[in-house]
């Protein structure tokens, strides 16, 4: 399993000319990252006693960041394994008619497989960024920052893992699934876009030097 890697072990991994982890994996890993700043800053809040008011709410944040990052780590070895199935079955005989149909019919199935992982990434981002938009506003302010990269980082996991979608969906012969993936990707980027806008102007309005 690639999450049973160490760090260094994994980005020497996705160095070398094996093609995964690729892109698919690691905006799941960065999606992890990004969910694991959120439970930090959450439980630092929790630790300080000036802000008791919210411990409870921020415990309850922590919890949900907790598992996201775990749906988000599963995912990293999930889209590797999906990119796997797609080349193996290109790599499937084309000998005779019935080979390359089956060939066909078993790259379709593949394609549609690997939508999936990038698709429920893009969907746990966005519950990274709806976590920090509250911690934004009622977190520790000595982790404004860490609240900020958490947010990019989602972003960041939302945006690879939507470029995945795009170029599984855009090979799968039926249009109308292609079409109603790809606009739900759009859909859910945006809204992880607008999160993370609105996260970062609330730190900058925080962390503004006073005029």
């Amino acid at each position: 399993m690639l999450t049973s890697l160490s760090l260094q072990e994994f980005t020497r991994k996705l160095a070398s000319a094996d093609p995964t982890p690729g892109g698919g994996s690691i905006a799941a890993a960065v999606g992890a990252f990004g969910a694991g700043l959120v439970r930090m800053v959450a439980l630092l809040t929790v630790n300080s006693p000036k802000h008791a008011a919210v411990a409870e709410r921020c415990r309850a944040i922590a919890e949900s960041a907790r598992s996201l990052c775990d749906e988000l780590l599963r995912l990293v070895d999930e889209d590797a394994g999906a990119f796997d199935r797609v080349s193996a079955a290109y790599r499937l005989k084309k000998g005779d008619d019935r080979e390359k149909a089956a060939r066909s019919a078993a790259i379709q199935e593949a394609l549609a497989g690997a939508i999936s992982p990038p698709a429920s990434v893009i969907e746990l981002a966005r519950g990274v960024c709806d976590l920090a938009v509250e911690l934004a506003d009622i977190g520790n302010p000595n982790a404004l920052s860490d609240i900020g990269c958490a947010a990019l980082c989602a972003q960041a996991s939302a945006r690879g893992a939507a470029l995945n979608v795009d170029v599984n969906a855009n090979s799968l012969r039926d249009r109308d699934a292609a079409a109603r993936h790809l606009a739900r990707a759009a859909r859910d980027v945006a809204q992880v876009d607008v999160l993370c806008e609105v996260i970062l102007s609330t730190l900058r309005a925080k962390t503004q030097a006073p005029t």
